[in-house]
This record gives structure tokens, C-alpha cells and sequence, in this order.
């Protein structure tokens, strides 16, 4: 695959997160209260769009023969994210802001270069922990909180789709 050809998917990545924050984003701005029937929810769609955020890098930073390759990378990336970071590499994540990647329980916690700490859950953790009877506790700022990763995120969102432009006008082939 050239860099034309993975541009492309990652910018279908990115596109969706951009949209997929923004819906959060917008059902957030007015709330003030966390909500336990919509957290659930929330973090479902936080989980899923900052793993589409990072694996639009694993596409442009990869090199692909094919999209069933690709495919098979990303599938073998899984939902975990301290994985996804590996791959990436500290430099690649240091480029697009972020310091590291780590696992706290079912939380991911991204630290970024501003020294912010962007908590997402487990993405597979979350949608099956009915399985468990896992009771969720929530804080009473926890609104305020993803309201302040989103925001962190879409810092995020706009390098990586700068460096994305770059590297699809890179000569050089991956």
C-alpha cells in the first residue's frame, strides 16, 4: 500500500472520531450532573474513538502490502490501547502529544505532553462487565471530566491529522 492509499483509510478514522467527539462534545455541554443510565454509554464511544484516533497513526506510520494486512494488524492491536501505543512507539507518541500509555484496571490512562490524564475504559471491559454484575461507581464530576479529555483529545486529533497530510505527501512509500 503507498502512503495515498493509507491516507485515505486514516482519514476515514479520523473523520470519525472528529464526529464521534463532537457528538459527545455537544450532548455534554449543557449537562452538569453525571447520569448513571448515560455514562455506560459514554465511555463506550469515548473507548471507541480514542482507538480509531490512535490506530489512524498504526495505518500512515505502518508498512502494508495489502488492506488485508492492515486488517490484520489492527485486529491483532485488538482494543487495547497500551498495545496500540507500543506499536506507535514513545517518539510517534510524542509527536502527537502524548507522553504514554498505560492500564490501571479497566481504565487506560493517557498522559499527555500537558500533563493531562486522559482515563477511557477498557473497551471490551465495558461493553461485556454485565457478564460480571460489575456495579460501575461514578463521581459527580465525571461530565466535567470527559468534558476536558475530548477537549485534550481534539488537541490530539488535529496533530495527528497534520502529520497524517504530512506522510501522505511523503515520496517515500511505506
Amino acid at each position: 500500500m503507498n502512503n495515498e492509499e493509507k491516507y485515505k483509510i486514516a482519514f476515514r478514522f479520523t473523520a470519525g472520531t472528529s464526529s464521534g467527539l463532537s457528538f459527545l462534545e455537544d450532548y455534554l455541554y449543557d449537562k452538569k450532573n453525571t447520569d448513571i443510565a448515560y455514562i455506560r454509554s459514554i465511555y463506550i464511544l469515548l473507548s471507541y474513538h480514542v482507538e480509531l484516533l490512535l490506530k489512524s497513526r498504526v495505518v500512515m506510520t505502518g508498512s502494508f502490502s495489502d488492506k488485508d494486512k492492515l486488517k490484520a494488524k489492527l485486529t491483532k492491536l485488538s482494543h487495547d490501547l497500551t498495545k496500540i501505543g507500543q506499536e506507535l512507539n514513545k517518539v510517534e507518541l510524542s509527536k502527537i502529544g502524548i507522553k504514554n500509555i498505560t492500564k490501571n484496571g479497566t481504565k487506560f490512562i493517557i498522559e499527555t505532553v500537558n500533563n493531562i490524564k486522559i482515563k477511557t475504559e477498557d473497551f471490551t471491559d465495558i461493553r461485556y462487565d454485565y457478564l460480571f454484575g460489575k456495579m460501575r461507581t461514578i463521581s459527580d464530576n465525571e461530565y466535567k471530566e470527559i468534558k476536558d479529555y475530548i477537549e485534550e483529545l481534539f488537541k490530539i486529533l488535529n496533530l495527528i491529522e497534520k502529520y497524517n497530510e504530512e506522510d501522505k505527501d511523503c515520496k517515500n512509500n511505506k
